[in-house]
């Protein structure tokens, strides 16, 4: 019996010694971070909206970080490729993710995704908001005003059509409230990113794109793409000369957007508040608030836990615009 207990002893003391120098690790590991490259994946192509707003906060959060933030696009199926590989990493804050509102569109346009995007991840912070998008057609189109468009998609139904970031993304709901208020048919064309689409509109391959500020207004200011409507209540400060949809008939017409960034699931607490310390301090910064007011986007900034209720609220707001246009899940 003495062995027996001198061998449980000798084993339970192994056990929690092991135990003590895995919890010492991973202290170690949490007060050090970050101490090497953090990788930051965009799940939408280069030049879209979401890769614009990452590249220039990767850029400042490294700074602020005093580590490297790589870039990884990861686009395809409406961000639910690069949403999955980070809902799968490692939850030691070296993957982070970057989505727009289709992270909260997604439940209700696919019968079945690989995650929960509210379980999954860890909300760390909302980034930035966008007063709306552009809607823009090439400068040499004949659907110069938003009344134009209309009674030319009334008069041929079906035969214009409007480029997207994929199904059920922000700039799709997009297009089927213009078709719903407008009472028109114009086709949906879903791309891999927001930036094959503007893309295609640039070279006169498609009709329009209801395009995000970041990826727009550069186009629009330089008259590579003409914008025919704003999608926010009040005129972009950026492109005062584009009327928004409401003043141009479609009373009552609203869509904005938003970025924000997350973890996996079950990141530890010190690692979610140093990464929300750097955002917020990223976000505060004069030059990074006037870089992103250049493209029409407002810096915010908020904490994990605003974060958390504003997805949320976000996924209950989607859902039923989703009902309303009678889109129906893939």
């Amino acid at each position: 019996m003495s062995c027996m207990n001198t061998l449980l002893r000798t084993g339970l003391g192994a056990v929690v010694a092991g135990v003590a120098v895995s919890f010492l690790a991973s202290a170690v590991a949490v007060a050090a971070y970050p101490d090497r490259p953090i990788r930051f994946i965009v799940p939408s192509s280069a030049g879209s909206g979401p890769d614009v707003i990452a590249r220039i906060f990767a850029h400042r959060l490294g700074t602020v970080l005093g580590q490297q933030i790589v870039v990884d696009n990861r686009a395809g199926a409406n961000s639910i490729i690069g949403t999955e590989m980070v809902v799968r990493a490692a939850p030691d804050g070296y993957t982070l993710l970057i989505t727009s509102g289709s992270h909260t569109i997604n439940p209700h346009v696919y019968r079945k995704l690989p995650y929960d995007g509210l379980r999954d991840l860890t909300p760390i912070s909302e980034i930035v908001k966008s007063s709306g998008l552009v809607l823009v057609v090439h400068p040499t189109s004949p659907l110069r005003t938003v009344q134009l468009l209309i009674d030319a998609a009334r008069a041929a139904p079906g035969k214009f059509s409007y480029a997207s970031a994929g199904v059920g993304n922000l700039q799709h709901l997009a297009g089927e409230m213009f078709c719903l208020m407008a009472n028109v048919k114009i086709t949906h064309v879903p791309y891999k990113g927001g930036g094959p689409a503007i893309n295609d509109v640039l070279a006169n391959q498609i009709a329009m794109n209801f395009a995000s500020s970041p990826a727009a207004v550069p186009f629009v200011k330089t008259d590579r793409l003409r914008g025919v409507g704003f999608t926010g209540l009040k005129r972009s400060d950026q492109i005062p000369d584009v009327p928004t949809l409401d003043e141009s008939g479609l009373k009552g017409y609203e869509i904005s957007g938003w970025y924000g960034i997350y973890g996996p699931a079950q990141m530890p607490k010190p690692i979610v508040s140093r990464l929300y310390e750097a955002t917020r301090a990223v976000m505060q910064n004069p030059d990074t608030r006037k870089t992103y007011t250049e493209i029409n986007i407002e810096s915010t900034g908020t904490t994990p836990d605003e974060f958390a209720r504003f997805l949320k609220a976000n996924l209950e707001k989607y859902g039923k615009i989703v009902k309303a246009a009678r889109i129906e899940p893939q």
